[in-house]
């Protein structure tokens, strides 16, 4: 068995997300296994299957600064991509790959993180799909089944426009949006950031190459689209780009936004007698990592500080710090509200 190489260099934003999806409809059992590496040439954001796009995105700022949106067929949240960015798509028939979720990326993200590691980065897996350098995600991962095929992708991160992400954010204050994006460049890294000299991208090219080889156990050899592959991926790109599936319906409700799999942040806001309670709260591992309230009680937003948002620690805090009962009350109900489902969109 070999693993087809398809390297397509720089791409269109449809064509980068088009063409894992047309070769996974393209797929049957004598389809060989396929590696696509690619590049999109403008920036896009791209969000998933069962996202609420306006939910998600503020909508009117991405028109405003010209960057178009895509859905795709896969789960995940709203990413932002662009040319600083080397995508690496891998593309399998289901009966090839591993049922369980935890096997298939250990599988699939193996040679990322090997490729990571002979580029001099010390990355490794975090089940089930976070590649992390000392506790920060150095590549996007994701996977699903389209078809007969199931699909695991990813990106290298050589940079990241951390605030194009963080302007384009739908969120609910601007206190929310700074500390999202404080907690975007805390736990989000690049190889630009991790090492003194950025490799470049057919260095990476050939590590992922070399790696996936490796890790898979198999000769890797460089291959070209067929014609129906070349059919579908245009018709991908008329679907995946189309306002009718871009802005469907989407079934999924968030709870707070996800930074990784590690931060989130939330909002929540209590009445009192004195007016609203509003508590803006980012959980690093399911702790506070950072909280502020409005308005303000700096002594008690210190002291909640590396605790879980609701048990009986934070209780404890907050009768200690305020006295009148109401406000004891809105600060535990809005606590409450902030821990909802431990941050998990």
């Amino acid at each position: 068995m070999t693993l087809r190489l398809l390297d397509l260099g720089t791409v269109s934003a449809a064509r980068s997300q088009a063409v894992y999806h047309a070769l996974a409809e393209a797929m049957t059992d004598d389809t060989p296994d396929t590696l696509v590496l690619l590049t999109p040439e403008t920036p896009y954001f791209c969000v998933g299957y069962h996202q609420d796009l306006n939910a998600a995105l503020d909508t009117a700022h991405c028109r405003t600064v010209g960057f178009p949106i895509i859905r795709r067929q896969l789960g995940g949240g709203a990413v932002y991509l662009d040319r600083h960015q080397l995508f690496y798509q891998l593309i399998v028939h289901r009966s090839r790959a591993p049922l369980a979720v935890t096997a298939l990326y250990a599988r699939y993200l193996q040679g990322a993180v090997v490729a990571l590691r002979q580029l001099g980065i010390a990355a490794s897996l975090t089940p089930p799909n976070e590649i992390e350098v000392d506790g920060r995600r150095i590549a996007g991962t994701g996977a699903g089944q389209i078809g007969e095929a199931v699909v695991v992708v990813g990106n290298i991160l050589f940079d990241f426009a951390y605030d194009a992400m963080a302007q384009a954010w739908q969120v609910p204050s601007e206190a929310f949006r700074r500390l999202a994006v404080e907690g975007l460049r805390s736990c989000l890294t690049t190889l630009s950031r991790e090492l003194s000299s950025t490799p470049s991208v057919e260095e990476v090219k050939d590590s992922l190459v070399t790696a996936y080889a490796s890790s898979l156990g198999c000769p890797v050899v460089d291959g070209q689209l067929t014609d129906r592959e070349i059919t579908l991926i245009a018709e991908a790109e008329t679907r995946l780009t189309s306002p009718d599936w871009v802005e469907r319906e989407g079934t999924l409700r968030q709870h707070g936004l996800k930074i990784s799999a590690r931060m989130t942040v939330h909002e929540a806001s209590q009445p009192t007698d004195q007016g609203s309670l509003k508590l803006t709260v980012r959980l690093k591992d399911g702790l506070i990592d950072h909280l502020h309230a409005d308005p303000k009680h700096p002594p008690l937003e210190q002291s909640l500080s590396g605790l879980a948002p609701y048990g009986p620690d934070a209780r404890d805090v907050v009768k200690r710090h305020e006295s009148r009962p109401l406000h004891q009350e809105a600060w535990t109900l809005a606590l409450q509200t902030v821990h909802g489902d431990n941050g998990h969109r």
